[in-house]
């Protein structure tokens, strides 16, 4: 008895010197095998279930899709995988982040409403695969307690589907689709608007992101109220406000896709009503200028009425009814979580019928730079947070007639990027001028108004910026006394500074 109790104590100490000895992720690799031959042999004591989710569909050798979003979800904890020593790394698309995961065989730790689950990835070699390369049976093993069932199916899979979706949409190639007949056509976005870019009046970038946030999750919301959910916004003012970079960081800050519908294009009610069915949730509808863009009878037009100023030639029987029932008729269900928007330079020209709520719901008026637009456009542009003559610029700003829209602005700030100083003398000149003056920049005209009359220039063979350079040079020639007290006063405030910081 005494020999047999002697021989156990040295095989426990054998035992306690190979533990100290063998790495520990090989112990735990021991002791996770040791655990799983033990729930095997005795069932009845085992209190743990596991769910096996294979690459491939067993029989059709289909592609599992529960699998690839395993791997998605996975490759999201983060926090978890940074314990490990061993990972994988992988990129899909040469544009997308590095991706990191489990290696082979290894396993990591979950929690889902205060439950623990452990993913395995298991990778099997087949028995009569010969070498082959792609003879390995690779699966997802979930192991939780038995009493946990309840809480893990199916709410702890639907949890992972639904994480996947989101981490491929944020991560997926966005697109930007035309209308060619009654098909669109997609081509890449990569517009980089944002509403940090955007030179809006203050509050207003706040105002439409919040309604941005509650339509996204008020889908049981629109339900409930048995309404389709869908929102519209309408975009007015002059050109060069913005209208178009606001659509593209509406689309940038929703991940959605942009339908940008051209209604010239579109022959007539069926082919409109087409176009609607092809398009998909999470998308932003775009008619931009949709009072001249086609030449549809207003209700409360006769026919005569309707017919003046149309082209006879013109094949398009596009009506308002049509274009009514495309924004929220019964085939605007047809798909969810959609945003249309429409824009315009002259509200008043639409017909009252396409404003009202429900169809469009938000009326966004995007008017000429304001002096909070433009310290946002100084700090775009000329990385500037504060500046002396910030105060200067806001009294001429807030007393001046003169209109400027934020795109000639941006120009202005553009071609002095590397000379703040001589970027707010400009802008100060411009707004110090005594007669009503509008000017507005836009891709192919550049357009000034003095009192009643108008001026309108259009560049083909030079960059538009530089018609709009030598317009403003012109304006502070005029005003040269202006720009002299306004250098002066500059550098006496910019001595004042360093004196300050002297002292």
């Amino acid at each position: 008895m005494e020999v047999l109790m002697s021989k156990l104590f040295n095989l426990m100490g054998v035992f306690a010197l190979l533990q100290t000895l063998i790495p520990p992720p090989l112990r735990e690799y021991i002791d996770r095998g040791l655990s799983m031959l033990w729930e095997r042999l005795f069932p009845s004591v085992n209190s743990y279930m596991e769910i096996q989710m294979d690459e491939q569909v067993a029989g059709n050798h289909s592609p599992n899709e529960l699998y690839k979003q395993v791997v998605v979800y996975v490759g999201s904890l983060r926090s978890a995988l940074h314990t490990h020593d061993r990972l994988k790394a992988y990129r899909w698309v040469e544009s997308d982040p590095v991706t990191l995961n489990l290696q082979d065989n290894d396993s990591i730790e979950d929690y889902f409403d205060g439950v623990q689950v452990r993913w395995t990835h298991s990778v099997r070699e087949k028995g009569n695969a010969g070498g082959n390369s792609d003879s390995s049976e690779r699966s997802f093993i979930l192991r939780f307690l038995k009493t946990d069932r309840e809480i893990i199916i199916p709410a702890y899979l639907d949890h992972v589907s639904k994480v996947c979706a989101e981490i491929e949409r944020q991560n997926s190639q966005r697109h930007i689709f035309t209308n060619h007949y009654d098909n669109w056509e997609q081509n890449p976005f990569n517009h980089p608007s944002t509403f940090e870019t955007l030179a809006l009046d203050a509050g207003m970038a706040e105002r439409i992101m919040a309604d941005l946030e509650a339509f996204s999750k008020g889908k049981s919301f629109f339900h409930r109220n048995g309404r389709a959910w869908k929102r519209g916004y309408l975009l007015y003012g002059p050109p060069g406000t913005g209208k178009s970079s606001l659509i593209a960081a509406i689309a940038n800050y929703m991940l959605y896709d942009i339908y940008d519908l051209e209604l010239t294009k579109v022959s007539d009610n069926a082919e409109l009503k087409s176009l609607l069915i092809g398009t998909r949730p999470k998308s932003v509808i775009v008619i931009e200028d949709i009072d001249c863009s086609v030449k549809m009878p207003n209700r409360g037009e006769t026919d005569d009425d309707s017919k003046e100023g149309t082209d006879s030639n013109s094949p398009s029987k596009l009506t308002l009814s049509g274009l009514l029932n495309f924004v929220d008729g019964l085939w605007s269900c047809c798909g969810e979580e959609r945003i249309f928007i429409f824009t315009t330079n002259f509200k008043e020209r639409i017909d009252s019928a396409l404003l009202r709520p429900g169809r469009m719901d938000m009326h966004i008026l995007l008017s000429y730079c304001t002096f909070h637009a433009f310290k946002k456009l100084a700090r775009n542009y000329l990385v500037i947070q504060d500046h002396p003559m910030f105060l200067e610029l806001e009294k001429v700003m807030t007393k001046s007639s003169v209109q400027v829209t934020p795109a000639a602005i941006a120009e202005l700030l553009i071609s002095n990027k590397d000379n703040p100083d001589a970027a707010l003398r400009e802008v100060f000149g411009v707004f110090s001028r005594n007669d009503d003056t509008t000017i507005v920049d836009e891709s192919a005209s550049v357009e000034t108004t003095v009192g009643d009359k108008s001026v309108s220039q259009i560049s083909h063979s030079k960059s538009n910026s530089d018609v709009f350079r030598r317009r403003i040079s012109g304006f502070l020639r005029k005003n040269k006394h202006v720009d002299r007290s306004l250098r002066s006063r500059s550098h006496s405030n910019s001595l004042e500074g360093v004196c300050k910081e002297e002292a």
